[in-house]
């Protein structure tokens, strides 16, 4: 079977899976807001907040998942791109070994370092200490059966069957739905009970996973002597990309962790349900990275470097734009959103997801040119320097912490080291496989921010002068908005080739 790239239908393919990614995320989000609604409501603030700061720790370890995760993906799409499919079939049987291995070392560090500091550090409520144990051992067996699922899910991704991967998705999420079901119905600790059905629809998606894998693909198979030629090359790309999700990961479950430490769990449902909003939002502008980061993928393995600098940058600038308007209602319209959507909602939820918002949108420029950077391979210094750059400001946020200042101030001082990361992203990727710094700055990041700023200020300034209130004053508000970020996007942020393509394809459909 061929698997390389073909030119002629490679944007086909990207925006038919995109579609896919897209009815994924509409049924995840639906459902997504609705559970978390009842979620809260049903578990209060204080519980909410402990399973977010006790789950998030064990999520501290899942800088192991992440790193084989991008690295399995990397080597299969790679080696789809070099359409061997000897290498293939060796390529998944170690990646498989070795996330055997990660889980046995996850469970180790979780049942040892992790509990101690659990049980010893953590702002528990009086009376819950017990819960907050069993939700911590639920977690860590949920995220094993997460790390045990990564080779089937990237095998998925690197075929680009998003259909499939949208379908598994959607069960995902309607099992969550009928989780919050049996948690409002069935009488007992309700903390406990959502932790353990978590951990059972975690473990039914993987079986799900494996049985679709062996099915559909052929190098699905488990060889049980290692490969040490791809086995050490796989490594000592893990081995990097460690260091750099290392730092992110501690980033962000550190920064959790600290706000539990000196304000409680109050604020950590507050930073929960900002980040469940923003994962919503983000995840729109993330499906279509995944539906193109293959092929960004397949296009270096076939030497194609100016192919995959062009859907690179495009790729970015296209999800930076439509992550600005997604997120430009609920970064004007957030306290009615919430009054809606939750009702009653920690205070400091508002200012917390703006914050969040705009760190997200500077991640999601920077998406693509990582991608570009695993494809090339050297990883040692940009995860190096970028690890380091997003750990920096961990005790800069606890100094501030010990100063007095707000989670808020907290929250905006942990911006900065993203800025940086994404600059020396961006330069090695130059360095190592021929992408342009200049290029990503003068097309992305320029066209971007210049659009999304003038959208934000004539948004306030126009909705400003609207004499209502209410839901009538925010839906109009929302028309005038998206009018407004689409209408700057597509005559300022477009290309003349990109807005001839749109208005084309608009006529045609309405011709149709």
């Amino acid at each position: 079977m061929d698997y390389r790239v073909d030119a002629n239908h490679s944007n086909k393919r990207i925006a038919k899976n995109t579609i896919f990614l897209y009815l994924r995320m509409i049924v995840t989000m639906t459902v997504g807001l609705y559970t978390s609604r009842v979620i809260l409501k049903t578990l209060g603030i204080s519980d909410f907040g402990l399973y977010n700061v006790v789950g998030g720790f064990v999520a501290m370890l899942g800088f192991l998942n992440v790193t084989m995760a991008n690295g399995t993906q990397r080597f299969l799409s790679f080696t789809l791109g070099e359409n061997n499919v000897e290498k293939l079939r060796a390529v998944f049987s170690n990646s498989l070994i070795i996330h055997i291995l990660i889980t046995f070392i996850a469970l180790l560090l979780a049942e040892t370092v992790g509990l101690w500091f659990v049980i010893n550090k953590l702002n528990i409520p009086e009376g819950r200490e017990i819960a907050a144990l069993l939700v911590y051992q639920f977690s860590i067996i949920t995220f094993a059966i997460s790390v045990l699922q990564v080779p089937f899910l990237s095998s998925i991704v690197a075929h680009e069957r998003m259909n499939i991967y949208a379908y598994l998705s959607i069960y995902d999420a309607i099992m969550k739905l009928l989780i919050v079901y049996f948690v409002c119905k069935i009488n007992y600790d309700k903390l406990v009970l959502y932790s353990i059905m978590i951990c059972i629809v975690q473990l039914s998606c993987f079986f799900i996973y494996v049985a679709y894998c062996k099915k559909s693909f052929k190098e699905v198979t488990f060889r049980m002597v290692p490969n040490r030629k791809i086995l050490k090359e796989m490594t000592g790309f893990s081995i990097w990309t460690l260091v750099g999700s290392l730092g992110y990961t501690t980033n962000g479950e550190g920064i959790n962790v600290l706000l539990n430490m000196f304000w409680g769990t109050a604020v950590n449902a507050a930073r929960g349900v900002a980040f469940q909003v923003n994962n919503v939002i983000l995840g729109f502008s993330r499906n279509f990275q995944v539906a193109a980061n293959p092929q960004i993928v397949k296009l270096y393995a076939e030497g194609d470097v100016k192919g995959m600098t062009d859907l690179a940058l495009r790729t970015s600038r296209l999800s930076g734009y439509l992550l600005l308007i997604l997120m430009l209602p609920f970064f004007l319209g957030i306290e009615f959103i919430l009054k809606i959507w939750l009702g009653k909602y920690p205070e400091e939820t508002p200012l917390f997801l703006r914050i969040i918002l705009l760190q997200s949108l500077i991640q999601s420029l920077a998406g693509p040119v990582v991608t570009v950077t695993h494809a090339g391979g050297k990883l040692k210094m940009p995860n190096l320097t970028g690890g380091l750059f997003i750990l920096s400001s961990l005790p800069v946020c606890y100094l501030a912490l010990r100063l007095g200042c707000s989670p808020g101030l907290v929250l905006l001082i942990n911006i900065y080291p993203w800025l940086l990361e994404t600059f020396f992203d961006a330069y090695y990727a130059q360095k190592y496989t021929g992408f342009s710094l200049k290029r990503f700055y003068n097309e992305v990041y320029l066209k971007v921010f210049f659009v999304s700023a003038l959208s934000v200020g004539v948004s306030i300034l126009v909705t400003n002068y609207l004499h209502c209130e209410g839901f009538i004053k925010f839906l109009m508000s929302t028309f005038i908005c998206e009018f407004i970020v689409v209408a700057l996007v597509v005559i300022l942020g477009l290309y003349p080739s990109e807005r001839t393509s749109l208005l084309t394809g608009i006529k045609n459909k309405i011709r149709r």
